[in-house]
């Protein structure tokens, strides 16, 4: 009787924990400007200053009703050799993306490509893992045109948790018929 209670008090707490879901940031936003680098673009570290950052169009999910042309606040200087953390890398419509690390994709005089991580915030979501796309596609100066993508990662819906609280209910019972039996 007493695995009988103990494994139903397990199953219950899993399924509470599976019921009680996060309500994550979804979707796609698409931002362009102006990005000052501190040397020519194959060669350049960081971007020193980000001017005229507006939304695009096309933006998704959560992003959705962001109507293009609105201003994004950005963060500079931007460092992404060294990869180096950046909080509230863009701020919009009361989102906001704190990048925690950037790889490079591609550096040369014809342009640069990017791909950082970090969370996306705001507007009564819970805090998502977002992926931030930065291009520039032509030029060689330091004064050229952005565009960027930020992108959510398609949260599990809880089923990890659910997996990982079922596991354990089952090493639980596994223990307790060991120790019935071997009392037996």
């Amino acid at each position: 009787m007493k695995l009988h209670k103990t494994l139903l008090a397990i199953v219950a707490s899993v399924g509470l924990l599976s019921s009680a879901q996060a309500v994550p940031i979804t979707g796609m936003l698409n931002i362009s400007g102006t990005a000052h680098y501190n040397a020519p673009i194959a060669t350049a570290t960081q971007v020193t200053m980000f001017t005229d950052v507006v939304t695009g169009g096309a933006n998704t999910g959560s992003f959705a009703a962001i109507p293009a042309m609105v201003m994004v606040t950005m963060t500079s200087p931007y460092i992404f050799n060294p990869s180096t953390p950046t909080p509230a890398l863009w701020s919009v419509a009361g989102f906001t993306f704190d990048l925690t690390a950037t790889t490079f994709l591609q550096q040369s005089v014809h342009g640069i490509l990017i791909e950082g991580t970090g969370t996306i915030t705001g507007n009564g979501f819970d805090p998502t893992a977002g992926i931030w796309s930065f291009s520039q596609q032509s030029g060689r100066g330091t004064v050229l045109t952005f565009s960027a993508t930020t992108s959510t990662v398609v949260p599990d819906g809880g089923m990890t948790a659910t997996l990982l609280g079922l596991g354990l209910a089952g090493v639980v019972g596994a223990g307790q018929l060991h120790r019935r039996f071997a009392k037996a």
